[in-house]
């Protein structure tokens, strides 16, 4: 009992893996907790006339609200007075599209275990984008777009727009959003980005209320991940822009990054309507007009995987095998059960205990046994490789020790 109890505790690591955890093991009671959790913090009511309620109203829904989230002082910008010019359309008629224009980009880019990805919600005016973000090996989730076949006409805009509301929990100011634009064909590390702010639910609000906020485009910097790149040129959006993206993190923009303090890892989710321009007006308009929206063509998930050079087509099953999410998720779990003492082979017999309820004995020794191969191959596949490097690395050391006591000393010089 006392292990089970152990286990359970444990599992919160795992939820992040909907098919594999340490072992995959309780992968039911994995989203079982992110359901309960989610239920718990939710600040929108899950009840059935609630959802009546919401259809009542319809997609055409006048509860959004406007505002501003510049860093600057202009209090044009700041103004709730704008016309909108959508890009993307959640609403229930354009999910589908929307939603396959955006590709997911968490921190497994640099061996993070996060996981996040945008959905439909077909009897919703709205798209989810949700995950758990996690603070091993990263801390940060994201989407973007696929490239798109022509850029984007920013000439009479001035800044992005997100309508969105956060669904997950009441807690906005815990976390880093950002968004995300590129102004060339670049798929490189360096982006532009701006941070900006969910405003806190206000209880005397209706729970149905969306903000549309607003991001000039005088407040997104050049970064490389989340630091700044020094004396970098302003963001110029006068030849279109090349994608578009959001993130949620726990890094702080700055020439120096910081994390932010009492960052909430875990599940998230917020709901999002539309993204698109902004154009703020010099003349007097009641809160904000929309226009008919801009055409963003983005080239299919098979095209860009078509476009992706050789070398990268070559080699990227072979990094899947030894460097993928799941393994990375099961050394963190194991890694964790180690230190609540735990051992391996505890942890095996829990893995096909489990998932014999699920898939039945044979399949779930079949699948815990092709488990430990692939962990075994590239155990022994990375020993194998550290041996065959190890003497290149002896040998530079060894020249650069030569090289440095054989270099001349610095010679006397005289003054006249």
């Amino acid at each position: 009992m006392r292990s089970r109890r152990l286990f359970l505790q444990v599992n919160a690591v795992l939820v992040a893996s909907w098919s594999c955890g340490a072992f995959q093991i309780a992968s039911r009671t994995d989203i079982s907790l992110v359901n309960k959790h989610h239920r718990k913090v939710s600040v929108f009511p899950v009840t059935k006339s609630s959802y009546q309620e919401r259809e009542r109203r319809g997609q055409n829904s006048a509860h959004v609200r406007a505002v501003s989230s510049s860093s600057s002082d202009d209090e044009e910008t700041k103004s709730s007075e704008a016309t909108l010019i959508p890009v993307f359309d959640f609403t229930a008629s354009n999910q589908a599209a929307s939603v396959s224009s955006f590709e997911r980009i968490d921190d497994a880019i640099m061996g993070g275990i996060s996981t996040s990805a945008l959905r439909e919600n077909a009897d919703k005016d709205y798209s989810s984008w949700s995950g758990i973000c996690r603070l091993e090996g990263g801390g940060f989730c994201g989407m973007r777009t696929l490239p798109f076949k022509e850029p984007l006409e920013t000439k009479h805009a001035d800044g992005i727009f997100v309508e969105c509301r956060l669904g997950s929990d009441d807690e906005p100011e815990r976390r880093v959003w950002k968004v995300t634009l590129r102004t060339n064909t670049s798929r490189g590390e360096m982006v532009y980005q701006a941070q900006f702010t969910i405003p806190k639910d206000n209880k005397d609000q209706s729970q149905e209320m969306f903000v549309c906020i607003k991001v000039p485009f005088s407040d997104f910097k050049l970064v490389r991940g989340p630091r700044m790149v020094p004396d970098a040129p302003a963001v110029d959006t006068s030849s279109g822009i090349y994608q578009i993206g959001l993130s949620m993190s726990k890094f702080i923009i700055g020439l120096v990054p910081r994390e932010l303090e009492n960052f909430r890892p875990g599940f998230f989710e917020l709901q999002i309507r539309r993204i698109g321009f902004f154009k703020i007006e010099t003349f007097a308009v009641e809160g904000s007009v929309t226009t008919p929206s801009v055409a963003a063509n983005t080239i299919s998930k098979q095209e860009a995987e078509k476009k992706r050079p050789t070398l990268l087509k070559i080699f990227s099953p072979i990094a899947k095998v030894f460097f993928s999410e799941q393994s990375r998720r099961r050394r963190s779990a194991m890694s964790l059960l180690k230190k609540r003492g735990l051992s391996r082979g505890r942890a095996i017999l829990w893995g096909i205990k489990s998932r014999k309820n699920s898939y039945g004995l044979i399949r779930s020794l079949a699948k815990t046994t092709s488990i430990i191969s692939i962990d075994v191959l590239r155990t022994v596949t990375s020993s194998c490789l550290r041996l065959l490097f190890l003497p290149v690395g002896l040998l530079f050391r060894m020249f650069r020790f030569v090289k440095k006591n054989n270099s001349p000393g610095p010679t006397a010089t005289t003054t006249q």
